[in-house]
């Protein structure tokens, strides 16, 4: 009826103005009185009827044409949508019917990863919920390593040999861990032959979390809060606590990570988490790593080291990502002291001929029992990293990290203020860069520096003069990357130190340095 109104408009239009003009030959003549004008549209009697619009103007059957053939296109365009709404369901129900078929697989397949376990650890009441996870992860690191200072010999205090171009297996670690919502936990098992073969318990973590770790969620997102007793990674700097043996390039931890945390695990009570962006972590342990020489994992006494770190980690850009933190250590120390001892008469056949002469015997008196006792120590620390996407590249990450302490070297040059009689300070960092060069290998360096004893001083000439006990070291690495399972590394350190001695007794360089190859396959 609407389509209709404007052609009936043009129809009277054009009737009206043909009626105003008395020259048209088709003018309807005047209507009798008394009687009905004929129907415009009425043909003559005794003529055939004409087709419809025949008797319109020209402009009108233009007009009329038009409006049919935009009747005709509005009708397939209605066509049209109509078959394209058609498809669009059924390709909805297309994909609402594979999105039920995948579901239903990934719940067979969940419900059969429960049962595996819960037929691996029948008898458990726990196994019953399919929400329960098992996770079984390790990895190899089997090197050959050349060092220059290596010797065909012995240590003559401790008869370890000192031969260091050798193969061995540096860490071969198992991982078994549960996860039950706001429950878990998780034990290493490591295995090495740096003195003799050794198998160990590295780790061992029960932990309770709020909130519950979210499926879907990224890789590495904390709960707000997490209570952790048992034995972990010390709280301390970016490469003892953050960063793991498969995620680093080199193939060993700077010197100053490995003299302050030897071993890197400890046993003690953590809190840790994020919001957002904020890490922390704070900790209550022993103070023994499992690498320190004289109580590894055990504590001679009853006082604790407090530790832990606060950092930020964000992802500025997509190609821009940040952390950095802050890093703190109270604690103390053990001196296990000495047993008295009796005089001591000792002979020295200073002209060798084989008797005693007047003045080759002396008397070397005895002395008292030094009990044990404690001292204090601390740690302050700052780290950072940076990693940028380069286009066509891969990832490149820059990083550092800088530690000042007191009496708590544990590694490289145990620290003990009572028996030398002085507080001994520590202080070390590093710079490294690693680039990835595409998905198959990968580049790296880095220069650290780590001096034992800041006040260390060298008798020359009977003088007492300050010593540089500092070493340094650079190292240059490169690896060839099969997918995330392997790498071959190769690593080239260029090691400085003053061990050596020159021609006139002064501290000079002992030649140290060293290549290791090494075979890496994660699982």
């Amino acid at each position: 009826m609407r389509r209709s109104l404007p052609l009936l408009f043009l129809i009277l239009t054009t009737g009206l103005a043909g009626v105003a003009s008395p020259a048209r030959a088709d003018v309807t003549p005047p209507v009798p009185s008394g009687g009905q004008a004929a129907p415009l549209s009425a043909p003559a009697p005794g003529a055939s009827a004409a087709p419809a619009g025949a008797s319109l103007p020209p402009e009108l059957r233009e007009a009329l044409e038009r409006l049919n053939r935009q009747e005709a296109e509005l009708k397939a365009l209605r066509q049209e949508m109509a078959a394209e709404r058609a498809a669009r369901a059924e390709k909805d129900a297309a994909d609402a019917a594979e999105r039920q078929k995948l579901r239903a697989a990934l719940d067979a397949q969940e419900k059969k990863s429960a049962e595996r376990a819960t037929g691996l650890l029948a008898g458990v009441a726990a196994v019953r919920s399919a929400r329960l996870q098992l996770t079984l992860s390790g990895f190899v690191q089997a090197d050959y390593s050349l060092r220059q200072s290596s010797e065909d010999q012995v240590d003559p205090a401790t008869r370890e040999p000192l031969n260091e171009d050798r193969f061995g297996i540096r860490r071969a670690r198992l991982t078994v861990g549960a996860d039950y919502g706001i429950v878990g936990g998780n034990v290493t098992i490591d295995g090495n032959t740096l003195r003799g073969t050794a198998i160990r318990v590295l780790g061992a973590e029960a932990t309770l979390r709020w909130p519950a770790p979210k499926a879907g969620a990224p890789p590495g997102t904390p709960p707000l809060i997490a209570a952790t007793f048992g034995s972990f990674k010390n709280p301390f700097g970016y490469e003892v606590s953050l960063q793991s043996d498969t995620q680093r390039l080199f193939v060993e931890r700077s010197a100053v990570a490995r003299a302050l945390f030897p071993g890197e695990y400890d046993l003690g009570f953590r809190l840790q988490g994020g919001w957002r962006f904020l890490r922390y972590a704070f900790a209550i342990m022993n103070g023994e790593p499992i690498g320190e020489r004289s109580f590894p994992v055990r504590d001679p006494n009853k006082a604790k080291d407090y530790l832990g770190r606060l950092g930020i980690d964000t992802e500025l850009l997509p190609w821009l990502r940040i952390a950095a933190g802050v890093s703190a250590l109270r604690g103390t120390g053990f001196d296990r002291g000495s047993p008295a001892t009796k005089d001591t008469l000792v002979w020295r056949d200073l002209n060798e001929n084989g008797s005693v002469d007047p003045g080759e015997v002396q008397v070397i008196a005895g002395t008292s029992a030094v009990p044990a006792s404690n001292f204090s120590r601390f740690g302050f620390g700052g780290d950072f990293q940076l990693g940028i996407r380069v286009p066509r590249l891969g990832r490149l990450v820059l990083y550092g990290e800088l530690a000042y302490a007191a009496n708590l070297d544990r590694g490289i040059q145990p620290a003990n203020p009572v028996t030398a009689a002085r507080t001994l300070r520590e202080l070390g960092w590093y710079l490294a860069a690693t680039q990835e060069l595409g998905r198959w290998a990968q580049i790296g360096i880095r220069y650290d520096r780590y001096n034992p004893d800041l006040d260390a001083n060298d008798r020359q000439a009977g003088v007492l003069v300050p010593n540089d006990a500092s070493v340094s070291t650079l190292s240059l690495v490169g690896a060839a990357r099969f997918r995330d399972v392997a790498r071959f590394i190769v690593e080239y350190d260029v090691n400085r130190n003053h061990l050596g001695r020159d021609a006139s007794g002064r501290p000079t360089n002992l030649r140290d340095n060293a290549l290791t190859l090494r075979a890496e396959v994660v699982f």
